[in-house]
């Protein structure tokens, strides 16, 4: 029996929706870790590419069962599977170990801040409290200002800010490029797993 294109390309979207889901939910979890961040980040793409392969494991059974009239041969599933999850661990990779390619996504939806230097410290304590000076001679001279309050952002983040900063763009990145790993894992699993074997 032929492969249906258009559960192929279900399969794919639903590979793709689920590979989305996947860096989010477990980078709510490994998030209450106080653990360093490498540590962090091995145990997130681990799961990932775990979870990666057992969906695409359960998809691709699907689909072979649907081509073959059943499911004839897991070791060609389980071949196609591994093969997408490669694909995954691959794609992860991706914004996890290359800066620029994060950050075109993860700054889409939030800004990244720098690390804050222990220069760039020195002087913002200096013009936080020269601002806090300020506002009070301000509020001292008009008594319609006296209800203001004056809040000071700094230029950097702090180390530990940093960390958590990074981890978040890593899994906004992972997110997307999950998703097109999870399609195209299907994509190419399927070449695979859909090939039914000869009835004697």
């Amino acid at each position: 029996m032929p492969l249906d294109m258009n559960l192929l390309y279900g399969m794919m979207a639903s590979s793709g929706i689920a590979h989305a889901a996947i860096p989010f939910g477990i980078s709510m979890a490994v998030n209450q870790l106080t653990w360093s961040h490498f540590n962090k980040l091995m145990l997130f793409l681990s799961i990932c590419v775990a979870l990666s392969f057992l969906c695409q494991f359960g998809l691709l059974t699907g689909l072979q069962a649907q081509t073959c009239r059943g499911v004839k041969d897991v070791s060609t599933i389980s071949l196609g599977a591994l093969i997408a999850a490669v694909i995954t661990a691959a794609m992860l990779a991706v914004p996890a170990f290359i800066e620029p390619m994060r950050l075109v996504v993860s700054n889409i939806i939030e800004p990244h801040q720098s690390l804050q230097t222990a220069e760039g410290a020195q002087y913002e304590k200096i013009l936080i409290a020269a601002a806090a000076d300020m506002a009070k001679v301000g509020k001292d001279q008009s008594s319609t200002d006296a209800t203001r309050s004056v809040s000071q952002k700094g230029g950097g983040l702090q180390a530990d800010e940093y960390e958590v900063q990074t981890f978040q763009e890593i899994t906004r990145g992972a997110m997307y490029w999950g998703a097109f790993a999870g399609a195209y894992g299907i994509g190419i699993g399927s070449l695979i797993a859909s090939k039914c074997p000869a009835v004697n």
